[in-house]
């Protein structure tokens, strides 16, 4: 357990993630600004907190992309199973920050960046499974994606961008466990092509 830890770097990287999507929601909160879209001639508002999960996915990827190759394929427990409790661990401590933060300062916004790091994390461990570490650019593409074709005016987002929906909003809750759910799913089922071992007993 202990080598598992060291190699995945989480008290360095994920941690680190953490504290940065922390530190990203205090500053940034609700604050918005008026940026272009490809679909409509009027300026859109845009949360600057849509960035905030990054760094949390960019952590993620860092720690289950450094492996002790030989440690892990000669070792007897189940590490992809491990790294889903990580990805797990670090969503929820994801959601946690965001939900407290967000009553704290009164921050919608705070509130559902949380289940924005769950969305976009389930994002790029399904791309993952084709692309793997080039998979880390999932989460922005989206955002961008979001921002120039999702947002036709006033900050009403189209259904399937589910990042500007409110923290109460129950289908973008839906899509976000749905996308978490599926890329935990690809994960341990093809973890292999990503360089891991499937467990033998």
């Amino acid at each position: 357990m202990i080598w598992w830890l060291k190699a995945r770097r989480v008290r360095s990287v994920v941690l680190g993630g953490l504290g940065l999507f922390l530190v990203a929601l205090a500053v940034l909160q609700d604050a918005v600004v008026d940026l272009p879209s490809f679909v409509t001639s009027s300026a859109n508002p845009v949360l600057f907190v849509l960035m905030a999960p990054v760094p949390v996915c960019a952590a993620l990827m860092t720690a289950l992309e450094s492996r002790l190759a030989e440690a892990e394929e000669t070792g007897t427990r189940n590490v992809p199973l491990l790294d889903a409790a990580l990805i797990l661990a670090t969503v929820a401590s994801a959601v946690a920050v965001g939900g407290v933060l967000g009553l704290a300062v009164d921050s919608g916004a705070a509130q559902a960046a949380g289940r924005n790091v769950a969305f976009l994390t389930g994002l790029m461990l399904c791309v993952r499974t084709v692309a793997g570490s080039t998979a880390v650019m999932a989460p922005v593409g989206w955002i961008f994606a979001v921002i120039f074709l999702a947002l036709p005016g006033q900050g009403r987002a189209d259904l399937w961008a589910v990042l500007p929906e409110p923290a109460g909003h129950a289908p973008a809750a839906v899509a976000s466990a749905t996308a978490l759910a599926a890329g935990l799913a690809l994960h341990l089922t093809l973890g292999s092509r990503n360089g891991e071992r499937p467990h033998v007993p």
